[in-house]
């Protein structure tokens, strides 16, 4: 699992910011790229290789640009792209291990700010403030802290600390819900943590299976929650991986599947158009009604490929399949119909490890 392998290497390695040292992005005359409705692919890169990059796929041309972001800027995006948000007209690039957000322009990509000396980055999350202005929430694997950013001042306002009995020393994915922040605390914990967004006080904590990874609303409006359960040898303990329902009403949990095989270590759940279909990486990629219905056998089979990322088009419902190969070459994307059907694959960059859609003219 991707988040195991990171967090290993990370612990074992010191790490070292090259903010202070970096090239600034300067602004490209000639050869301007645009982008419309279609998807940013976020490639990981290498590990202290700073090879990120990011990848754009126009459905409708059925063409793929990558490396879209040095092209834009003539200088590389860092080390280890984890994720990307949009906001409006721009694009927020999460780079976990150069510890900054990059901020972008949607339509061309071309850097307009960055958020630098961060520990470990790892999901934005924005909510409005009014009269135009926003703040985002960033969650970090390592600070117990999530920080409060105003994206444009690009400065901390606020520090939100999560540490606690429970263990809840990092936070990794969060999604927002009627002035709500609900959390993911991932390494070594088994909770969500409940985030008032007009005081950014923490309200509450839900307990689901250990180490939750990622989250989804239905459209019943109850929160799913994939948890992997942790690994051999952790000091919080490993247990099967579990997948659980949330009722946002009382935050309680009222359903949970678990799995058989303590081995399996799921990843990436999604939704898809409609909110009622659950898709997640485990080995193949499954699909369960969110009644919890499903096959044992995979939707799409894993046929010796490394199933690296997963991410439904909410537009469509296209199912996107980022493959790692070797972790050392380029990867792949394939597109599947929401029943399994292949259309088609296109190459990306190293390690595909995110999909974010972007559908301005639906906005």
């Amino acid at each position: 699992m991707r988040q195991a392998i990171q967090i290993f290497l990370q612990a074992a390695v010191i790490s070292c910011l090259i903010a202070s040292c970096e090239q600034q992005p300067v602004d490209i005359e000639d050869g301007n790229l645009k982008f419309g409705n279609g998807v940013f692919i976020v490639n990981e890169g290498q590990f202290l290789s700073s090879n990120a990059s990011i990848s754009f796929y126009d459905p409708e041309a059925d063409s793929v640009q990558n490396n879209i972001f040095y092209q834009s800027n003539q200088v590389p995006l860092g080390d280890v792209a984890h994720s990307m948000t949009l906001w409006e007209d721009e694009a927020y690039i999460v780079v976990n291990n150069s510890g900054k957000i990059y901020r972008t322009g949607l339509d061309d990509m071309k850097f307009r700010g960055k958020i630098a000396g961060l520990h470990s980055p790892r999901y934005t999350c924005l909510v409005s403030t009014g009269s135009g202005s926003a703040k985002a929430y960033v969650s970090d694997l390592y600070s117990g802290q999530i920080l409060v950013i105003d994206p444009h001042e690009e400065i901390v306002i606020d520090t939100i600390d999560i540490k606690g009995a429970a263990g809840r020393l990092s936070s990794e994915q969060m999604l927002i819900h009627q002035g709500k922040l609900y959390v993911a605390c991932w390494s070594f914990s088994n909770q969500v943590l409940v985030i008032d967004t007009s005081t950014d006080q923490i309200t509450d904590s839900i307990e689901v299976g250990k180490q939750p990874n990622s989250m989804v609303l239905d459209k019943n409006a109850d929160l799913w929650v994939l948890s992997d359960g942790g690994f051999t040898g952790s000091p919080f303990g490993q247990e099967r991986a579990s997948l659980t329902r949330v009722n946002l009403e009382n935050h309680k949990a009222e359903r949970k599947k678990t799995w058989d095989d303590i081995r399996v270590s799921p990843i990436d759940l999604c939704i898809n158009t409609t909110g009622d279909s659950l898709y997640f990486i485990a080995e193949g990629v499954y699909k369960v009604s969110i009644e919890m219905e499903g096959t044992a056998e995979p939707l799409i089979g894993e046929n010796g490929r490394q199933l690296y990322s997963l991410g439904i088009d909410p537009l469509d419902g296209t199912v996107y399949v980022g493959d790692a190969v070797d972790y050392q070459q380029d990867g792949w994307v394939y597109r599947y119909k929401s029943n399994g059907t292949m259309i088609d694959s296109f190459r990306v960059g190293l390690n595909p490890g995110y999909f974010c859609f972007s559908h301005p003219k639906q906005q």
